[in-house]
């Protein structure tokens, strides 16, 4: 920047490019007798027409001479005004860069404050007080104001609220979460088999067991699966997480065969269990207890639920 003759204050950056402003672009024809003009009805501001950036419209504002309210004096001031007041209270984050045309070297000097501002009902204005100093913007030698005229313009970057709020949160136990099965006939069954509907916190679920496996687990293991029937309001990013505990009962001593799985329940996923729960040489063998006068018993242990879902 030495090419110039000015400074800029503190937190501002200032730097040089080709490309004209995306936003907005304010040429002035005729700069001193504009300023007697706007002096003789007591303003200190020069105001242009509204533009439209990031959904909403804008004015921007040039204290010629300063704005003397925020200690520009002696300074350029540069700001851009919010034309609507937000709906209900609302606000419009954005941050935004100011651009003065220089006329010698055909190119723009941008300037912005480095803060986001919020737009507000009570703050519809930010800008930077001290831009560049008066004499500064008159110098021919920096190009801003050549022939009584100059251009001004803006860039406005609004911040969208794009970003997604989801919340995770603990199903309150209210109702049983176990459930028994007594698989009655056991050698008989050539296929796999259901449960019948148990009901947990007022959702339908059910078993689902395979006697010779299922997948990975066929012809060496019993297979078994807990199935959610009722899918119909996890959609939209709601998910269920389920920590369940699946056993077969040992009917001689008590020492049952359990396996603990966690699993998140969607619209694309309705079961979860194992392919290799139980292998079939331990089920059959009559010192374990699992299978008495061909009947197995089966529980399910629904022990902990959560709740996933966008709030926003």
């Amino acid at each position: 920047m030495s090419n110039y003759t000015f400074e800029v204050a503190n937190r501002v950056v200032i730097a040089v490019r080709a490309k004209e402003p995306s936003d907005f672009k304010f040429e002035i024809e005729n700069y001193q007798e504009l300023l007697n003009s706007v002096a003789r009805t007591g303003s200190d501001m020069i105001q242009s027409s509204e533009f439209n950036a990031g959904g909403h419209s804008w004015v921007l504002i040039m204290y010629p001479n300063g704005n003397k309210r925020e200690n520009g004096s002696g300074n350029v001031s540069l700001y851009l005004k919010l034309v609507n007041k937000p709906a209900g209270g609302g606000a419009v984050f954005a941050s935004f860069k100011f651009f003065l045309f220089d006329k010698v070297r055909e190119t723009y000097i941008t300037i912005n404050d480095v803060a986001e501002r919020r737009f507000d009902a009570a703050h519809l204005e930010w800008g930077i007080a001290r831009a560049l100093p008066v004499a500064a913007f008159k110098d021919e030698k920096n190009g801003l104001l050549i022939n009584n005229s100059c251009a001004l313009g803006a860039e406005v970057y609004v911040i969208k609220n794009t970003f997604t709020v989801a919340r995770l949160s603990l199903v309150e136990k209210e109702t049983l979460r176990s459930f028994n099965w007594p698989v009655y006939d056991f050698s008989q069954l050539r296929s796999d088999t259901y449960s019948q509907s148990f009901p947990v916190e007022g959702r339908s679920w059910k078993l689902r067991l395979y006697p010779r496996g299922n997948l990975t687990g066929q012809g060496k293991y019993l297979s078994l699966y807990l199935y959610l029937e009722d899918l119909a309001d996890l959609t939209g990013g709601r998910k269920l997480y389920v920590d369940c505990t699946l056993s077969i009962k040992d009917q001689l001593s008590g020492n049952d065969h359990k396996q603990t799985v966690g699993f998140w329940f969607d619209m694309n996923n309705d079961h979860r269990g194992f392919d290799m729960f139980l292998p079939l040489a331990e089920l059959n063998n009559p010192t374990k207890g699992y299978k008495q006068a061909d009947t197995l018993f089966v529980e399910a242990n629904l022990n902990e639920m959560f709740t996933l879902q966008e709030i926003n």
